[in-house]
């Protein structure tokens, strides 16, 4: 019968381990192919850590530097442990209905204003076509196209943030830099709070919470920036926020633009 996991077969006994040795290896790569460093790295776990000290829920809310990222133990080079996600408890819901029918409820509506999604390989990080190119470039342009924006319009990113290679990578498939030019992009804490693009404004899942199935966090606090409702980490003036998901290893990518009513 065939493998339902072919990783066990061809790729776990060369040393792999999951997930975290197929994240170190896109950083690897995207170290040697355009000169990113560790230090530029564990500057979004830095930044997303600013987040989370505004987050009363976070799980972790004290401050961090870069060296304590770059001190914390090595789990698949050149990722350490302070570039990886948390394993927490959680859960998130979200309502979604028609226009029309949200006019008449209790808060002001979010809207959907576009959407894209897009897979390109599967659960072996040997398939990737691109092991530094994300299918975001294809859900990210879909979502922008729909909802008649670009990148320069986005007040606020909520991107999933497995590892720090995986933020780096979303910036640049997504268009707020050039392909590989993250880590010069982050190194001034621009993701962070007074930054110019606040990402993960709620600590992400490297210092809030990670059950799993992050996504849906990505959704809600997208939501609580356009409608104000996110206390002390609230961005000013936030009119459109993008959530963006990354599903399997750098796999499978789901993009949605979310607005308010001055969006539209």
């Amino acid at each position: 019968p065939q493998n339902p996991m072919p990783m066990i077969e061809w790729e776990i006994p060369y040393g792999t381990i999951m997930p975290a040795g197929a994240y170190a290896l896109a950083a690897s790569r995207h170290m040697a192919l355009y000169g990113t460093t560790s230090e530029q790295l564990a500057q979004i776990a830095v930044s997303t850590r600013q987040w989370a000290t505004k987050n009363p829920n976070a799980r972790y809310q004290e401050p961090l530097t870069i060296e304590e990222v770059l001190n914390s133990p090595m789990v698949a080079t050149p990722l350490h442990r302070l570039d990886c996600c948390l394993v927490t408890d959680g859960a998130g819901a979200v309502v979604l209905t028609t226009a029309e029918r949200a006019k008449h409820l209790k808060q002001k509506p979010v809207y959907v204003l576009g959407a894209g999604t897009a897979h390109d390989h599967s659960m072996m990080i040997s398939q990737m076509p691109d092991i530094c190119t994300t299918p975001g470039v294809i859900s990210g342009q879909q979502a922008y196209k729909m909802a008649g924006i670009t990148p320069k319009d986005v007040n606020v990113l909520e991107t999933y943030d497995s590892f720090t290679i995986t933020v780096a990578l979303a910036l640049e498939d997504l268009g707020f830099c050039k392909k590989g030019e993250a880590g010069a992009f982050v190194a001034d804490g621009r993701l962070g709070p007074g930054g110019a693009l606040p990402t993960n404004t709620n600590g992400g899942g490297l210092s809030y919470t990670h059950p799993g199935m992050y996504g849906m966090f990505l959704l809600v606090e997208a939501v609580r920036q356009v409608s104000r409702q996110a206390g002390p980490r609230q961005v000013d003036n936030v009119n459109i926020a993008v959530a963006h998901g990354c599903g399997g290893v750098l796999s499978c990518t789901s993009t949605l633009v979310l607005g308010s009513e001055d969006a539209l």
